[in-house]
């Protein structure tokens, strides 16, 4: 071979395993990112489990179980009343004024 083709050849290879280079270092960078923002939503999917067990063994506990029996389903222990405070309703209706100087009647 001419020496002039053997240099070509080698400026060629040369090139080419320059750009096989560059090409293997922008997609190993753009991989190291990609682990990264992975790593990071797992340490937020972490908390988030942490967060969850807590509220779980909270709510394994009899205290909370009959919190929640009590707001949620108005539960009541036999012997204990369970008393209702109305509130005012949007229907518009106002309650009846006190009639001045009349006892207060059924229906009043």
């Amino acid at each position: 071979m001419s020496s002039k083709l053997t240099a070509l050849l080698v400026v060629l290879l040369t090139v080419c395993v320059g750009l096989t280079y560059i090409n293997g270092r922008i997609r190993r960078a753009a991989l190291e990112r990609e682990t990264e923002r992975l790593l990071e939503e797992c340490r937020g999917w972490e908390l988030r489990l942490d967060e969850l067990q807590k509220e779980i063994e909270t709510a394994n506990t009899d205290d909370y179980v009959e919190r929640a029996a009590r707001e949620k389903l108005g539960l009541v222990r036999p012997g204990e009343t369970l008393y209702m405070i109305a509130q005012p309703d949007s229907s518009g209706f106002a309650p009846v004024e006190r009639r001045p100087g009349k006892p207060i009647e059924i229906g009043d």
